[in-house]
């Protein structure tokens, strides 16, 4: 979606796809029309971004850029790792055309400024594949997580220095999503285990155990760990119900919503301690 605005940006998929797979739709959901159609594209189509001026579109190993307008013109393209995920962050504000996407060696982040993509940093965020990122609301910042799932790491997006690292924990996992607050003070993870993790961005978290200590031990030391871990209730290891989470307008609030439909709210205090403050479910996905 575009902002707020009416515009949709859609891609055919599941058993009985309404459009091409190879296809992105541009839907005025105000006129109830498709303003804009891009077709042919040489694989499937992965994901869709959009912000005021350009229709981002990740292929599995290319992601191209067009102007948003009826006659969508090409304007450039990079080559990715393969990137089934559809795994891209796109600014959405006017003064910053920022994007960050998986480079073609995995585990780098690649960041392109769109007003001038001849402006392009890498940064080998992770030894694995990457698997979920997100910018703050300025796009300063870029937080990253890899297949592994056990670390989150935090990187000045403009020169690629690392300023912080934060535990999930040791055992593997999904990470389905990662969002900062409003003023960038805290982040939120939500993993495959069915939790939320919240990290403080306050101070630096890179910090340099004694000598003696072992590798494992270093890493773990030197990583910060979360001040609030929520376990979201219909959401287990063993029932891996895809979710996002996001801080919500209320300070030390959080908004859940998961794939089956169901919403959830909690509060946290700096103590660690939350209470769930809402739950709804808004449909029925079997109707």
């Amino acid at each position: 979606m575009l902002y707020k605005y009416n515009y949709l940006g859609l891609v055919g998929g599941g058993l009985n796809p309404q459009f091409p797979t190879n296809e992105v739709i541009i839907w005025d959901d105000l006129e109830r029309s498709v303003v804009i159609r891009i077709s042919d594209m040489p694989s499937r189509v992965c994901g869709v971004r959009l912000r005021r001026d350009r229709i981002v579109v990740i292929l599995e190993q290319m992601i191209k850029v067009y102007s948003f307008s009826v006659e969508s013109e090409l304007l450039v393209e990079f080559e990715t790792a393969r990137n089934s995920n559809g795994l891209c962050c796109l600014m959405g504000h006017a003064d910053r055309a920022l994007m960050a996407f998986p480079a073609k060696q995995p585990g780098v982040v690649r960041t392109v400024d769109l007003a001038d993509p001849t402006i392009s940093i890498e940064i080998a965020a992770h030894e694995s594949p990457l698997a979920c990122m997100a910018f703050n609301n300025d796009g300063t910042l870029l937080a990253t997580a890899s297949e592994k799932g056990t670390l989150i790491r935090i990187f000045d997006s403009q020169n690629g220095l690392k300023l912080h690292e934060f535990r999930r924990g040791t055992n593997p996992a999904v990470i389905y999503s990662i969002s900062f607050n409003h003023d960038s003070t805290l982040l939120c993870v939500g993993s495959g285990h069915g939790t939320v993790h919240v990290f403080s961005l306050s101070g630096s978290s890179i910090t340099y155990p004694k000598r003696a200590e072992s590798n494992f031990l270093k890493k773990y030391i030197s990583a910060k760990h979360s001040f609030v871990r929520i376990q979201v209730p219909t959401v287990t290891k063993y029932n891996q119900v895809p979710f996002i989470c996001a801080f919500g307008a209320e300070p030390q609030s959080l908004i859940v919503i998961c794939g089956d439909a169901s919403y959830y709210k909690f509060n946290f205090e700096k103590t660690g301690d939350f209470s769930r403050q809402r739950f709804s479910v808004f449909l029925e996905l079997n109707e």
